[in-house]
């Protein structure tokens, strides 16, 4: 049960582009960003409330320090937002994919680099072939920005997400309430310019991006709980898997040899991640039965 929910919530995120492409050539990005934030906002505090979260986002309030750390979160992940929508309007979701894939390795750097964690063999190898598989794209693609925007955004989201020690419901939550004002401003300002007109189907579309941002999140937050971390690494790669058939097969983009073999390097490098990841779990848990939680942690969100 909580591997299908878990596998759910990934699948549902590798086909949100087909959801973000029916609002194509009639929103622009950051007019859909902002409907997104408020009315994910409005799920959100239906479901704070639902799951009782209300106490742990009053103790984020009354520290300065942790609500700092999620007004920066906040940040980080409306810049993904923003890069992946626009990635997905503008026929680049094969670089999109790219970024969520390398995103569990700019993880494991900005871990060295800001943890001081240690990097063991096979984890040097894989960080070596990610900047091999960067210069080869970098050669045949000319929107190799947008992985990199995305990879570095979510990893250092991920790692921001860390100290505000939110649960996945109540910390979105928050991050949105965060933004709310903002995002009110900037459709205010569109609204006065005459700026702002929508279909009732247009505003309809727009209103469900607060489920859809939020359901995949229940799904994958509940099965969490239950599923080892390195179970839950291993089911993150379907995500942007379908972001790249659906790059491929839907939008046409072309993958020339040199750009496949980039992706070829990352895939590589993300297989000896997992590798090694199964391994150090497996030490760590030599008779952890499947079902059980993880000691170590969740994986981290998606988009």
């Amino acid at each position: 049960m909580y591997y299908l929910q878990a596998l759910a919530a990934f699948v549902l995120w590798g086909v949100l582009p087909l959801y973000w492409k029916l609002l194509k050539n009639i929103v622009e990005p950051p007019e859909i960003i902002c409907h997104r934030v408020l009315w994910s906002l409005a799920t959100l505090i239906l479901c704070v409330t639902w799951f009782g979260q209300w106490s742990e986002i009053r103790q984020t309030l009354r520290q300065p320090r942790r609500l700092g750390m999620a007004a920066v979160a906040a940040i980080l992940i409306s810049a993904n937002w923003l890069v992946f929508i626009w990635a997905v309007l503008n026929e680049a979701m094969v670089d999109s994919s790219l970024g969520y894939f390398m995103t569990p390795l700019f993880s494991m750097v900005l871990g060295m680099v800001i943890f001081r964690e240690r990097l063991m063999g096979l984890q040097w190898i894989a960080v070596a072939l990610v900047a091999i598989g960067l210069i080869i794209s970098s050669a045949t693609s000319e929107r190799l920005w947008v992985s990199i925007a995305l990879a570095s955004s979510f990893s250092m989201y991920g790692v921001v997400k860390k100290e505000t020690k939110l649960p996945a419901i109540a910390g979105l939550g928050l991050e949105t309430a965060i933004l709310a004002p903002l995002a009110l401003g900037y459709l205010g300002f569109l609204f006065f310019r005459q700026k702002l007109h929508y279909s009732d189907s247009t505003l309809g579309l727009l209103a469900l991006g607060g489920p859809v941002t939020t359901v995949p999140l229940l799904l994958f937050a509940s099965a969490s709980k239950k599923i080892p971390l390195v179970i839950m690494g291993m089911f993150q790669y379907a995500g942007p898997t379908i972001q790249f058939l659906l790059g491929v097969w839907v939008d046409g983009e072309a993958v020339n040899r040199w750009r496949l073999a980039g992706f070829v390097c990352v895939w590589v490098a993300l297989l000896l991640f997992t590798i090694y990841e199964y391994r150090r779990w497996r030490r760590a848990n030599p008779s952890m039965p499947r079902e059980e939680p993880a000691r170590n942690g969740s994986a981290k969100e998606l988009r």
